[in-house]
């Protein structure tokens, strides 16, 4: 997904994109990616109660309790994006189709876990990017006026601690530190960009009894607030006093619920299921609020041109809903050194019909996933993933035609999309 090219922003919580780049369609529920370790991913990600990799830094850190010694993972994902297309319906007040500029974009991770068996303390962390979005629509494009590049770009580091309380029972904790780097939300009126960080935490537990394994792994919010700037662009230009002005937003970063069970019929399979909430009331609005008086004086003026109250401040509705999403994965390991993995994963839309933008072209999703795994050797590991995005049809019918001299309903119409997923990552245990 492409993102917006400028600068400021935002205040009731977009999730985030990938540690380089993202691209108009994040493959989770919203802009959250859900791919965030190679051999999790060929299972649909349906890891939390699997976690016994290095990737349980992520998955969930209480499964590093039923590992040995050190885990190092280090891969990348790619993530190839066709475009969003867009044809107008017959709520479209302007009959023009156009298309999203899609990408190519990699979004990549590292993990390190560690488990001492004598003390029953142990650790990980990991680097990776779990949300992300970029949008690139064309400068003259039907809704050029309310949307035209919009980007978020951000890594997170979260470290946790590791007791295991029994010889089936583990627990973990520690922090979550988010870095967003580029936040974007360009119109062919305003250009706006920004940047912040803030922290959180997070918790897990995993249970283990023969051949049946249980978790839950618990991540919260992550408040940041964003500092950047709000520059007058297109026609504005002319009319503002000052076309440039210092900006502030705030944006949360949603908290989430990942449980999971996972069961060996025999020595050859793993079967594993995971249902992930995702609080995506976060993300309630955009708020922003420029510094420069006299930037404020213009907006004010200029309020459905830029989607301004009359304070002067930017507001733009976005009332998002928490979404539940399901994860089944399987693995067979066919020989000694060589796995197969088989994944799906639903994950319905977030976003309300009403406040639809095509900055986020999201809907219902359907993900299939395919993976492959070798060992080299006893500790050194390739795994390889493909999954294919199909998100459903968009028909959108329900962006009111307000405010008056702007309407939203110029976003009306039908939205697709699909995205390809390729991953690769090596492991070392030592």
């Amino acid at each position: 997904m492409k993102s917006c090219r400028s600068n400021v922003f935002i205040h009731s919580g977009l999730a985030l994109c990938s540690v380089l780049c993202f691209s108009s369609l994040a493959v989770a529920g919203g802009f959250q990616i859900g791919e965030m370790a190679t051999r999790a991913s060929g299972m649909g990600s349906a890891f939390t109660a699997v976690a016994d990799d290095a990737s349980a830094a992520w998955h969930n850190p209480a499964g590093v309790a039923f590992t040995q010694g050190s885990q190092l993972m280090g891969g990348s994902a790619v993530l190839i994006v066709p475009g969003v297309k867009y044809s107008p319906n017959s709520s479209t007040p302007v009959q023009r189709s156009t298309q999203e500029g899609g990408g190519t974009f990699f979004v990549p991770h590292a993990y390190y876990t560690y488990m001492n068996e004598s003390s029953g303390l142990g650790g990980s962390i990991g680097v990776n990017s779990p949300f992300g979005l970029e949008t690139d629509w064309p400068t003259t494009g039907p809704f050029a006026s309310k949307n035209t590049y919009s980007r978020i770009q951000m890594f997170q580091v979260n470290p946790s601690a590791v007791y295991k309380v029994s010889d089936n029972l583990s627990i973990a904790a520690g922090v979550n530190y988010g870095k967003l780097l580029n936040v974007d939300l360009n119109s062919s009126n305003q250009l706006l960009n920004g940047n912040g960080d803030g922290w959180g935490g997070n918790a897990a537990l995993m249970y283990k009894q023969d051949d049946f394994s249980f978790g839950v792994s618990y991540r919260s919010k992550i408040k940041v607030n964003i500092d950047g700037t709000a520059i007058a662009a297109g026609t504005l230009k002319n009319t503002f006093g000052a076309t440039n002005s210092a900006a502030k937003s705030k944006v949360t970063l949603p908290d989430q619920v990942n449980v999971g069970i996972a069961y060996r019929p025999n020595q050859d399979w793993l079967l594993s299921l995971d249902v992930d909430w995702v609080n995506w009331k976060t993300y309630d609005a955009i708020i922003i609020t420029y510094n420069s008086a006299a930037y404020r004086t213009a907006v004010s003026t200029l309020q459905t041109a830029v989607g301004a109250t009359a304070t002067g401040f930017t507001n733009e509705p976005r009332h998002w809903k928490a979404t539940t999403a399901f994860r089944l994965g399987a693995e067979w390991a066919y020989s000694p050194t060589v796995r197969t993995r088989f994944g799906y994963v639903f994950d319905p839309t977030p976003s309300s019909n009403v406040d639809y933008s095509p900055s986020t072209p999201d809907n219902d999703r359907h993900i299939v996933s395919f993976g492959y795994g070798y060992d080299f050797n006893a500790h050194t590991t390739l795994d390889l993933f493909y999954g294919y995005v199909y998100f459903k049809k968009r028909n959108q019918t329900a962006s009111p035609a307000t405010p008056a001299g702007a309407p939203n309903s110029i976003k009306n119409g039908v939205y697709k999309s699909q995205v390809h997923m390729l991953a690769a990552s090596v492991s070392y245990k030592f």
